[in-house]
């Protein structure tokens, strides 16, 4: 009898569970910022190099902020999200207006992170082709 009674307070607890937290959920990636420097000719352009930066991340729509992180010194960070439409505001941590991104929009669905490369402009632009 015990045994049964026991059985019946455990199911009837988990009746009343909320739906998955935003532990399970979020949006993850790395802010990356363009090699910065203007490739010589017919050289391969610099590689892209990680950047930590500061994110904002606002609800999509009202613009409400969520939560404001900054990502780590290789450029990753990792946040729980409940699922929804949020965008991404990153700015650098120079203070600095360049480097400089664009607010990223994403998805975020139950169980599950978003990933994303949030990229940033160095401003730094090939050369023109002087001419003949």
């Amino acid at each position: 009898m015990k045994v049964l009674i026991a059985v019946l307070v455990l199911m009837a607890a988990g009746c009343g569970q909320k739906p998955a937290s935003p532990q399970h959920s979020g949006v993850e990636g790395t802010t990356m910022v363009d090699g910065g420097c203007p490739p010589a000719r017919d050289a391969p352009p610099c590689p892209d190099k990680p950047l930590s930066a500061r994110i904002e991340v606002t609800r999509a729509g009202s613009g409400e902020a969520v939560v404001t992180i900054n990502s780590g010194e290789d450029g990753r960070f990792h946040i729980a999200l409940a699922p929804g439409d949020y965008t991404l505001h990153a700015t650098n941590l120079s203070g600095t207006p360049l480097p400089i991104a664009q607010p990223v929009d994403v998805h975020v669905d139950t169980s599950h992170f978003t990933t994303v490369e949030v990229s940033f402009d160095s401003g730094v632009r090939d050369a023109p082709t002087p001419p003949r």
